[in-house]
């Protein structure tokens, strides 16, 4: 067994006032401020971005403040600049995730972030209508008494951060929309998002950034009902390896299943707990049953949670972080031989009720692991004969459907969007920009460097009216 000196943990720090955090990364960030400093990552970089803002919309804001029917102006475009550097923030971690030698993920991540930016006003506003303001809250704070759900900080920040950031970003770099197209839709986009993350939350803040990277939103009653399933572990026993081992092959086909992305994955904490470890909740999607190529994930549940138990002292952690696509992140970077203790939990379906959820054994994860490295390969197989147009168009579905599709059945709409609103079409000048995305390197030049820089995400301007759409395609 690795023997690992205790070291003071120094992540405690962090949450002092005037600390301003770890880097985790040398790059920094420019966007829309071109004469001032670039802006690092973390909480330092939060900071400069809140300074820079004209309005408080990314200070605490109160249940009315959310209420309220539209932003303005300056809101907006404050909006729009946090989220540009917040999306920065968090793909600059994952950078190597971009490019797959299987699945053409920057061209579907693309067109998917345009589909989004089309058509997710029009749901958003039809949930709104159906569930009321008040119940879009309602639809946030459910996370707060479940383990399994997509109605997670991923899902909640893609609403707004992919829908709104990265899709209007992709239509300005493409040049077929103006920074003043599409103001009342792009509220609508905001608003939604801003109304879920803070009913999560119930703090006041809309993302994990804003609090020194903390998504503890799970009430304590539900905590410690996980907790009392733990079993504690060391380095290196049989229990740590049957552990790790399962949290990776799970973690593994969870991306594979969401088409070589995040919304298969989701922690929550870190959770401290009374004898000093911490506590993280993660959430392995294993088997989303509405994507057709998931049949080969047949016999395994909706979702694995597993509840990781982390000894800080063992590592000396410094800083942890679990940013706004639900992704934990340390210093030290490698947090695997902190792990003390662990628990597992299966929810059979996304609808499976809570009192219906239930424990592992860690010894009996053996035959779970056969049929999740079996449905791997099968995955790998049936994906590796499919054309390139066939994979974009899974891989927008595996965005557009998914990121929306937890609060639709929320809302009881599921069914009525695919009925009467056609959810499950590609828009026609989406389905043409299949062609235009790869000539003049746009998708593996200027997308990224537009996204990567926060150049493409141009302000509103300031005199742009509230109610403009686009009127016209000349």
């Amino acid at each position: 067994m690795t023997s690992i000196q205790p070291s003071r943990a120094e992540y405690l720090k962090r949450y002092e006032p005037d600390d301003e955090g770890l880097r985790f990364q040398p790059l920094t960030y420019q966007g829309n401020f071109k004469d001032l400093e670039p802006v690092p990552d973390g909480i330092l970089g939060d900071r400069m971005m809140r300074a820079r803002m004209k309005t408080k919309v990314m200070e605490k804001v109160s249940r009315e403040d959310v209420l309220k029917d539209e932003f303005t102006i300056d809101e907006l475009n404050d909006l729009n600049n946090y989220l540009a550097w917040n999306i920065w923030d968090v793909l600059v971690m994952r950078a190597t995730e971009g490019v797959s030698g299987m699945i053409p993920r920057q061209e579907y991540e693309i067109l998917a972030f345009m589909q989004q930016f089309f058509r997710y006003p029009e749901f958003m506003r039809l949930i709104t209508d159906t569930v009321g303001r008040e119940g879009v809250l309602e639809i946030g704070a459910s996370a707060r008494k479940e383990i399994g759900t997509k109605i997670n900080c991923v899902h909640d920040w893609c609403l707004g951060a992919v829908a709104f950031g990265m899709g209007r970003c992709g239509l300005l770099a493409l040049e077929v929309i103006r920074p003043d197209d599409y103001v009342e839709e792009s509220n609508i986009i905001l608003k939604f998002m801003q109304r879920v993350l803070w009913g999560k939350r119930q703090d006041g803040y809309i993302l994990n950034s804003q609090d020194r990277y903390r998504c503890q939103i799970l009430d304590p009653d539900l905590i410690d009902r996980l907790v009392q399933q733990v079993v504690d572990f060391e380095e290196g026993s049989e229990d740590h390896q049957r552990f790790t081992a399962f949290n990776a092959a799970a973690e593994l086909l969870a991306f594979f299943d969401h088409y070589d992305c995040r919304l298969g994955l989701g922690d929550t904490g870190p959770y401290p707990l009374p004898d000093g470890r911490l506590l993280l909740v993660r959430d392995l999607f294993v088997n989303e049953e509405i994507y057709h190529w998931s049949d080969v994930c047949e016999g395994l549940p909706y979702c694995y949670t597993l509840a990781v138990v982390i000894d800080p002292e063992r590592i000396g952690l410094k800083e942890i972080r679990v940013n706004d696509i639900s992704t934990t992140f340390t210093v030290p970077k490698n947090y695997i031989p902190a792990i003390t203790g662990g628990a597992v939990f299966v929810r059979e379906k996304w609808n499976t009720p809570m009192g219906e959820v239930y424990p592992l054994k860690l010894d009996e994860l053996g035959p779970h692991m056969e049929k999740i490295r079996s449905a791997t390969v099968k995955m790998y197989d049936k994906t590796s004969r499919m054309s390139r147009r066939v994979l974009c168009t899974n891989g927008i579905y595996s965005y557009y459907i998914d990121m929306i599709l937890p609060h639709l059945r929320a809302a009881g709409l599921y069914e009525e969007v695919c009925r009467k609103y056609d959810f499950w079409e590609i828009d026609q000048r989406v389905s043409n920009y299949y062609y235009e995305i790869t000539r003049r390197n746009f998708v593996q030049v200027t997308v990224p460097q537009k996204i990567f820089s926060g150049e493409g995400y141009l302000p509103f301007p300031d005199d742009a009216d509230l109610r403009k759409s686009k009127y016209a395609w000349l």
